[in-house]
């Protein structure tokens, strides 16, 4: 007794000496954490030990404890020290959870021995077994986490986002070691956790996603509180970091897999990488519907990112084979192979990652004898692997002779006429099919078989019902058994011949029946037709056979009022004038009638055949039946405004191709097009346009310094035109929805207006060319050439300023500040630029503050690199009497009342810069909003020195006061400007990355 009493004072009065020691050496290295947590427990068991009636010694401890844990919970985030702290306390908890587990074990076992007849423990998790015979076990470790979990749920609604966000980070990591907690603490921890996750920190909704997901045991019900927030997380929220930490850690469940599922195609590339990679391989794929599995390895397989599709063909590979007892038979089933279209690209991404497996197959004769759906398509498949690769050993191995492989689709097609049963058909015709793959692989060497086949060819084409697809087949294996391309077109016009009179061997009762049969044999000569076209490479001559089509089946499908007729006439009619620049030219009216007035498949093939024929040809060929080159580029625009988003993405996409061609006559113009349909608010949604011209701007931009003055030449001009319809847009969304964050996405104007500075910058372009030195891309003109245009923009932009509104003026400003003007930028340039910014101040066309500042920054810089220290320093005098000064000057003299053009009322209307292929009209105005601008409009009509330096004697003088508050006010604002500024150039480089 005395022992103990004289134990306990050192023990508590240790604890203000010995935990802060312990904090301390954790925060050094993480290796000792476990000794460090170790020494805590013991710390904490000694002072428990001492007590006797009360527990003042446990008591001194836990606020010793929390005492040194508020040292680190407003400390900034990755601070190496506090982190390390954080994973000391959720060590600590974990090892007092540990020990608890031990001590009641130990009772467990002495309970064991003492009955016998106790049944043993098969296997159970031993915390599990204590916890449900010990549910109200309170020991010190239960004590102090209750204690720790009230506190930190404090926290959670701290000001301070830190303290929120280390709370958050201590109860997530050591919520896994709770063990059992009071029922009223744990549905108070879930309720907290659940407001945490919609904190506007995105770390602090990562790990309160983390905590909550570790408490969804807990639920009775799948779709429970804490699934419903999880899930809603995974679905809706912003950050990438919080979605991946909710698909790593919520449970697997069948109401959460499909929200799982959907991250396949989530835009964070590294989430759907987690997704193939640690999330789906433990998922036994038997538990997914076969739609689920095709829309899984769909996304994976065809995304854009290399490292996701290795990780899914590495799911496949090493999880899905598994749980096919790797029995690639077994797996290809499971795809549907009959009806898949991504089983043929996900086998050969496999057997690309994998080559052991296909290496190892072998094809008995009893499989060739009884050939499923499955088994056909694995040797389609291996066979065309080898074949890729030219592996000629392998192909002999597995490939059958040519007589064979005859006898086997004549079989076939045997059987597949002779069956009723219409479920099973269409296994035939797979099976069929994939042969048909695999004798296109075949050189033929043995001339018997060559004619076997050819003869079964021409037979098998004959059949009524063949589908498309092995139309298509026999056309690759007949033109192989061809000798030439002339003998092919001799075979095959043979073989239309022979399908046209099947027509009226034909008896049958219904005049309608009969009139549909004679349709469908019209309908597989068009296409047996095209696919014809499609092998052709030479230029038809006057005595060609191919003429004959085109005058007996072609143009009478073109002239028929049956609309699939005319869909597939037009088509192979293109085909032909793809052949013959004369046919082409006879016949262009017809394809833009077909877009004029066609509709559905007929105008989407007339609009391609178009394209098709002006990029081939050029629009100057091609233009005269149409009346003139702008007539038919008019033709092309609006398809632009069509509704259809197919029909739109097909127009730009063959633009953008003509233009990086250079088979446009005006250049500009079509750019100009392009760049405002690339930014326009609705093309938002049409992401294949999007996707298209995302590529195609760099690309046409850097590839030589002829496209980017082009691109140069036509930017402020675009910017304009942006600046009106993105604000015409911002004012539409604010009037009909509440909330204007709620409106459709895309880029600002001043994102759309850098990123076309971007692709105006020569620096990129010499960078690129650089990377590039060893292939042939060359940059002709010289450096000052280049940064000479591109200083241009400045002025450009500066003239435009005094013409457009307001809300297009302050974007121009905004601008001029984004261009990476530098010591390398012409003198006389500088000089321009300096009189039309200090013309522009003069005149008081910037009313607001912020834009104001932003054009003092510009002329500041302008004043750096012309190394004159102030504006009074300037040599007007010097500069007028410089000939390459003179247009600048007749430029400021020639303006009239500025403020006429500067009415944002009057812009031009929705119609004109609703959509490229409006006319971009001058704005009228408004009356001038002060009377001092208007007194300086006399001083303009010469160069007159003064015309460029605002007068002391236009400014009205103010009262001392006033003067002070408003110096005052405009150090605020220029403040208030450059945070502003700071924070849009964050956004615009976010912005600028994603694309």
């Amino acid at each position: 007794m005395t022992a103990k009493g004289k134990t306990k004072p050192d023990t508590v009065s240790s604890l203000r000496s010995v935990i802060p020691g312990i904090f301390d050496a954790a925060q050094k290295s993480i290796v000792g954490h476990r000794k460090h947590a170790v020494a805590l427990h013991k710390l904490q068991t000694q002072c428990h030990d001492h007590d006797i009636d009360e527990l003042t010694g446990e008591d001194a401890f836990n606020k010793e404890f929390i005492r040194n844990l508020n040292k680190v919970l407003d400390v900034k985030k990755r601070e190496p020290s506090a982190d390390k702290i954080v994973k000391l306390v959720a060590t600590f908890v974990q090892v007092g959870h540990e020990m608890d587990i031990q001590e009641l074990s130990k009772g467990k076992e002495k309970e064991k021995n003492s009955d016998k007849d106790e049944d043993d423990v098969f296997g159970a998790d031993i915390s599990t077994d204590v916890t449900d015979g010990d549910e109200n076990v309170d020991t010190v470790s239960s004590r102090f986490v209750e204690l720790l979990i009230r506190y930190l749920l404090q926290g959670f609604y701290a000001k301070e986002k830190m303290t929120r966000l280390r709370c958050c980070q201590i109860v997530a990591m050591s919520v896994t070691s709770l063990g059992e907690i009071d029922e009223d603490l744990y549905f108070e921890l879930i309720k907290k956790l659940t407001e945490r996750v919609s904190d506007k920190e995105s770390s602090i909704r990562m790990h309160a996603a983390i905590a909550l997901s570790k408490l969804q045991s807990g639920e009775e019900d799948e779709g429970g509180e804490v699934a419903e927030a999880l899930l809603n997380l995974l679905q809706n929220d912003p950050n990438s970091e919080v979605r991946r930490a909710v698909l790593l850690n919520v449970e697997k469940n069948p109401s959460t897999l499909p929200y799982v599922l959907e991250r396949a195609r989530d835009v964070d590339p590294i989430n759907r990488k987690c997704l193939f990679l640690k999330v789906m391989p433990p998922i036994d794929y038997h538990l997914l519907s076969i739609e689920d599995r095709e829309r899984l390895l769909a996304a994976g397989i065809n995304d854009r990112d290399a490292n996701v599709r290795r990780a899914c063909v590495r799911m496949i590979g090493e999880s899905w084979l598994t749980f096919a007892d790797q029995n690639l038979l077994e797996l290809t089933s499971s795809l549907d192979v009959v009806d898949s279209p991504v089983a043929s690209k996900v086998m050969q991404s496999l057997f690309t990652a994998y080559p052991e497996i296909p290496e190892n197959l072998d094809f008995d004769q009893d499989l060739w004898d009884n050939l499923t759906p499955e088994m056909a398509f694995i040797i389609r498949s291996t066979i065309e692997f080898f074949n890729e690769r030219k592996d000629a050993d392998k192909i002999d191995k597995h490939l059958p002779d040519a007589m064979k492989l005859a006898q086997m689709l004549e079989s076939l097609g045997a059987k597949l006429e002779s069956e009723v049963d219409e479920e099973i058909c269409p296994d035939y015709e797979f099976i069929i099919h994939q042969l048909l793959l695999v004798a296109k692989m075949s050189d033929f060497p043995d001339e018997i078989g060559r004619r076997e086949m050819l003869t079964l060819m021409r037979k098998m084409i004959m059949v009524p019902e063949i589908p498309e697809n092995n139309i298509e087949a026999i056309s690759d294996i007949i033109r192989k058994l061809s000798i030439g391309e002339q003998d092919f077109i001799r075979i095959m016009v043979e073989v239309v011949s022979d399908v046209r009179e099947l027509a009226p061997e034909l008896k049958k009762d219904s005049p309608k029946e009969v009139r549909l049969e004679a349709l469908l044999v019209s309908i597989k000569c068009l296409i047996i037709i095209k696919y014809i076209l499609q092998r052709c490479f030479d230029t038809l001559s006057e005595g060609s056979l191919m003429y004959a089509l085109l005058t007996e089946c072609v143009v009478p499908a073109v002239q028929s009022s049956e609309t699939v007729l005319q869909e597939y006439g037009i088509e192979c009619l293109a085909l032909f004038c793809l052949l013959d620049k004369n046919l082409a030219v006879d016949n262009i009216v017809l394809f833009a009638q077909a877009v004029s007035h066609g509709s559905g498949e007929l105008h989407k093939k007339g609009l391609a055949a178009i394209l098709d024929l002006a990029f081939l040809y050029g629009i100057t060929d091609l233009s005269a039946s149409l009346g003139t080159c702008a007539d038919f580029v008019d033709l092309i625009y609006r398809e632009l405004e069509s509704e259809d988003t197919k029909v739109q993405a097909t127009a730009g996409e063959g633009l953008a191709k003509l233009l990086y061609a250079h088979r446009v006559p005006d250049p500009e113009a079509v750019l100009e097009e392009l760049l405002v349909l690339y930014f326009h608010p609705k093309t938002s949604e049409n992401d294949s346009l999007r996707q298209c011209l995302t590529y195609f701007f760099p690309a046409f931009s850097y590839m030589s310094c002829d496209n980017q003055v082009l691109m140069q030449q036509i930017a402020i001009r675009a910017i304009c035109r942006l600046a009106k319809v993105l604000k015409q847009q911002q004012i539409q969304t604010q009037q009909h929805q509440k909330n204007p964050g709620d409106g459709p996405g895309g880029a600002t104007q001043g994102q759309a207006a850098q990123q076309i500075v971007v692709w105006s910058d020569p620096r990129i372009l010499e960078a690129i060319s650089a990377m590039n030195s060893s292939t042939n891309m060359s940059i002709t003109t010289t450096s000052s050439t280049r940064i000479s245009k591109y200083s241009m923009l400045a002025i450009d932009a500066l003239k435009k300023t005094f013409t457009e509104s307001p809300g297009t003026r302050k974007v121009l400003v905004q601008l001029l500040n984004k261009l990476a003007l530098d010591e390398k930028t012409p003198q006389i340039q500088l000089q321009q630029m300096f009189v039309l910014v200090r013309t522009l101040s003069q005149k008081g066309l910037i009313t607001d503050m912020i834009t104001r500042n932003s054009l003092s920054r510009f002329e500041s810089s302008v004043l750096k690199l012309l190394e004159i220290e102030s504006a009074s320093d300037v040599n007007l005098e010097g500069w007028l009497g410089e000939p390459e000064m003179a247009g600048i000057f007749e430029f400021v003299s020639s303006l009239e009342d500025p403020h006429d053009y500067s009415s944002e009322e009057t812009e031009t209307t929705e119609e004109n810069v609703d959509m490229p292929g409006g006319k971009d009209s001058n704005t009228a105005g408004s009356d001038s909003e002060n009377s001092e601008v208007r007194a300086t409009q006399d001083s303009l009509q010469t160069p007159k020195i003064s015309s460029a330096i605002p007068l002391p004697t236009r400014v009205k003088s103010q009262s001392r006061l006033k003067r002070s508050r408003d110096e005052h006010m405009e150090e605020l604002t220029r403040e208030i400007d450059e945070l502003l500024d700071t924070e849009d150039e964050e956004e615009d480089k976010d912005y600028l990355d994603n694309v």
